[in-house]
């Protein structure tokens, strides 16, 4: 699963963050705006990052006049109408042998020629003027989106009675008794009038960054303790959900909501690799029953740490985060994005406090030099932390 570069205007806004945070009466650090650890090549990285193929391009260029004269003689002397076409004679014949030894599977590279024409056409699409990016159901595959029907039995619980209540003890059981989920994987349950809320305002604002604690841990009063907060970068993405309720008279034949993926990165690592910066957590929700039992279903993964990849977390080795480190994201994301749920005797500095939450989330897209980033913690976790 990939992130897609910056914008010019969303790395304008970045840029400008980046300079405003500096030292605060907060005693926070954050890693990737530190004024004292701040690279001086950002911005110039951020520049390749932002139109890859630009850059690969003007590499190409610089190549071909350095090497034009003997390139052009290689070209007549092959009798062929230009370099590309001398590619193809060149690189044809060892390319068949290879298919025709077994060492290249044919339909490894029938997957890699459709790969890089979906990279190709993502990466001139990117726009500002559609913020949220659908993804097509032959695609969801390729961006590791597991069905939620080849995680849960669908027909069964359509053919018996189930509440909504029950599917949630089930989905969250699930998930915390099985011996290899239970340390890299998240659940929890919401409704769907919570679910179309939430997808409500993240279609307008798809981007958004979270404050973490980094090495948290939890005192005796359940607080988490941390003077440092590390900022991560989030990205939705939509993907069209198949119908697994059987169809009865007089039912709600309305399409379902989107099942949705939010990516997690630290915010320093998207800006060295850009989208091909690695998420550390991924939050799945699932709305295959949000007609039928009022119940979407939410799975978070965190990534595994690999032997030549970033440093794992230490209180959950072999993963990139910690169970509550993933924890504490999902409630950040929840709180900002359930920003137009009014729960039920609501106090005024609470919905206050809600307002200035989906106000946070607008300006960060509209309003990038006036954001301010100084109460985030403060909005993320409510004194938590």
């Amino acid at each position: 699963m990939s992130i897609r570069a910056l914008t010019s205007r969303e790395l304008s806004a970045l840029r400008r963050f980046a300079a405003r945070a500096g030292p605060s009466t907060a005693r926070l650090a954050f890693r990737a705006f530190s004024a004292s650890r701040c690279r001086s090549d950002i911005a110039s990285e951020l520049e390749k990052q932002l139109n890859p193929r630009e850059l690969i391009e003007k590499k190409r260029k610089l190549y071909e006049e350095k090497y034009g004269d003997k390139l052009k003689k290689r070209v007549e002397q092959a009798g062929v109408s230009d370099l590309e076409a001398l590619k193809v004679k060149v690189m044809a014949p060892s390319v068949r042998s290879a298919l025709k030894a077994g060492r290249i599977p044919p339909q490894v590279v029938q997957q890699v020629e459709q790969q890089h024409k979906a990279s190709a056409s993502y990466s001139d699409s990117v726009d500002r003027s559609r913020p949220a990016r659908t993804v097509k159901p032959e695609e969801a595959n390729k961006l590791g989106i597991k069905p939620l029907s080849s995680i849960l039995n669908l027909p069964l619980l359509h053919l018996t009675p189930h509440t909504s209540d029950a599917i949630s003890k089930i989905w969250t059981a699930y998930h915390t008794a099985h011996p290899s989920l239970s340390g890299s994987f998240l659940s929890a349950s919401l409704s769907s009038s919570t679910y179309t809320s939430m997808i409500s305002l993240a279609q307008e604002n798809p981007f958004f960054v979270l404050p973490l604690p980094r090495d948290a841990a939890e005192s005796a009063d359940g607080k988490v303790r941390t003077d440092e907060y590390e900022m991560f970068y989030l990205q939705w993405l939509f993907h069209p959900t198949p119908s697994t309720a059987p169809p009865t008279p007089g039912s709600d034949q309305t399409p379902l909501p989107p099942t949705t993926s939010i990516i997690f990165t630290p915010l320093e690592e998207y800006k060295r690799a850009g989208e091909w910066a690695s998420p550390f957590l991924v939050l799945s929700h699932y709305p295959d029953l949000a007609q039928s039992h009022d119940v979407v279903l939410m799975r978070g993964e965190i990534t595994a740490q690999s032997a030549t990849g970033p440093p794992g977390s230490l209180v959950n080795p072999g993963w990139l985060l910690s169970q509550q480190q993933a924890q504490l994201l999902a409630l950040a994301l929840q709180r900002f994005y359930c920003a137009n749920v009014i729960p039920r005797n609501e106090t005024a500095k609470a919905s206050l406090e809600r307002e200035q939450r989906k106000t946070a989330l607008r300006e960060f897209r509209t309003k990038p030099e006036e954001w301010d980033w100084t109460k985030l913690v403060d909005m993320s976790y409510g004194g938590m932390v």
